[in-house]
């Protein structure tokens, strides 16, 4: 059964639809998009940075400069909150 497309493409001529050619929907995330989503998640419910970077296989500093998606006042907000619990 062949649904609707949300970007108002015909789903019988779309490429988007072959096998192969998946990632050619404007719906469609890269691996690198997920995967910086599934890191930055955890780090915004306060799951220690050198604990994640074990655990994803990624050093802390590429986990920074590529895959926190925290902005400056989420982490100035992370540390007061945990200066305040000491």
């Amino acid at each position: 059964m062949i649904k609707d497309c949300p970007h108002g493409r015909e789903p019988s001529d779309c490429e988007a639809t072959e096998y192969g050619h998946y990632s050619r929907s404007p719906s469609s995330l890269s691996p690198h998009t997920i995967r910086r989503g599934a890191i930055t998640y955890p780090l915004r419910e306060d799951i220690p940075e050198k604990i994640l970077s074990d655990r994803c296989d990624v050093s802390s500093d590429i986990l920074e400069r590529h895959y926190d998606r925290r902005t400056d006042r989420e982490k100035m907000e992370q540390r007061r909150d945990f200066i305040e619990d000491l």
